[in-house]
């Protein structure tokens, strides 16, 4: 009797990908639809949130899982998140992925770094850690763990490569997803904002609550001078969804100037202003993307400020100073940041058009700076540099396994 016998099923590469916060979310899913148009056979398995999994992962366990902030909840939350870590390398060693991609979440993702070295699994990490401004030291770890970082800042590329790191600048993923132009009226509409002959400025107190307890008392103090001088002035606050509305509530209760409270859609509320008072962090490049004037705000505890105050090696602490390498936007940290220093900025903002225009000018070249559209794509070049050639046994395309989804 003759027996034939079936062809072998044939499986792509398998990737490893690491996300743990909303935003690296949204990245990781926009490489791997970049990715999908090319390697359909690859398999991508890891942690990630909602959008990498409708793009297909097959998840080891939620962002939401591994993502924590502050000293408490990170004790609590141990036990769990080292659970996970165990699971997740345990997969990586059963399927031996061809390359890991790292998002972001440094703490997290360096300790899963140095267990995939053990393994031989190389890593690429997208999103560096901001080790150019403290914390200089973990460039040798970082030399040692990772074969590529993939940086969002153009002044990254040379820090690292400098300090004998292979890096790569690939754009900055906000770039395409915030238009260089926006309709400002049609903001105002779809957020319900109050009739006014008077300007409109957007409150971005942070998405922490220390961020949103030591900022946002003071913004709103600097409103009520400011309404001295703009007395039909509105305000727009979104609200993170890390922040319970019962406590911006509480807060902005007894404020004069009428503020619309909106849940998420910064973006929305970025567009509808004339100028912005801004936490320091990725919200100020989004305002800056959005060319709207802002003034860049951020207190820690005193313990915590002369101890950065020792670490910091940077200039400046927005992205925007940092990226145009001189002072485009004012900076008001610690002690000077005050209401009266607040509302004397935002007057120049408001008032001086002459400022607005060299805004202009300095957040376009800002833009410039920070690449075209195709970051994913980019990003999946380079995880394409690690994965074997397709399976094409009979000159079709490949056959998988288990496909994206």
């Amino acid at each position: 009797m003759i027996v034939i016998r079936a062809p072998p099923m044939t499986t792509g590469p398998s990737i490893l990908i690491v996300a743990g916060e909303a935003s690296a979310d949204l990245h990781g899913a926009k490489v791997m639809a970049a990715l999908k148009a090319h390697r359909p056979d690859a398999q991508v398995f890891g942690i990630g949130g909602s959008a990498m999994r409708a793009e297909g992962l097959d998840a080891i366990a939620h962002a939401e899982q591994i993502s924590v902030a502050g000293l408490t909840e990170v004790l609590f939350a141990l036990p769990r998140v080292l659970g996970i870590m165990r699971r997740l390398l345990k997969a990586a060693s059963e399927r031996r992925p061809s390359v890991a991609i790292l998002i972001d979440l440094p703490d997290f993702n360096m300790r899963v770094a140095k267990r995939l070295k053990k393994l031989g699994v190389p890593v690429v990490y997208y999103i560096s850690p901001q080790i150019w401004a403290w914390r200089q030291g973990r460039i040798k770890q970082i030399k040692e763990l990772v074969s590529q970082m993939l940086v969002v800042l153009p002044f990254e590329q040379s820090f690292y490569t400098e300090r004998g790191v292979r890096a790569r600048f690939v754009g900055h993923p906000l770039v395409e997803e915030l238009p260089a132009q926006a309709n400002r009226g049609d903001s105002r509409d779809a957020l319900g904002l109050p009739s006014s002959q008077g300007p409109v400025v957007a409150v971005l107190p942070g998405s922490r609550m220390q961020e949103v307890n030591r900022h946002l008392p003071t913004m709103l103090q600097a409103l009520q001078l400011l309404k001295r001088r703009f007395p039909d002035l509105v305000a727009v606050l979104p609200i993170a969804s890390t922040i319970p509305r019962a406590l911006i509530d509480k807060m902005v209760e007894k404020v004069t100037v009428p503020i619309t409270l909106v849940e998420g859609r910064s973006t929305e509320a970025l567009v509808a202003s004339d100028a912005a008072i801004v936490c320091s962090g990725t919200a100020t490049l989004q305002t800056a993307l959005l060319s709207r004037p802002m003034v860049v705000v951020y207190r820690v505890s005193w313990l915590t400020y002369h101890i950065l105050k020792r670490l910091i090696k940077v200039a400046h602490i927005s992205l925007v100073n940092l990226i145009a390498g001189h002072t485009v936007v004012p900076e008001l940290v610690q002690h000077e940041f005050t209401a009266a220093r607040v509302e004397k900025e935002l007057s120049t903002l408001l008032a001086d058009s002459v400022t607005r225009v060299r805004l202009n000018q300095d957040f376009a070249n800002v833009r410039k700076q920070l690449g075209g559209v195709g970051t994913a794509q980019r990003v999946a070049e380079v995880l394409e540099t690690y994965l074997p050639e397709p399976n094409r046994g009979d000159g079709n395309a490949p056959t998988t396994g288990r496909l994206w989804g």
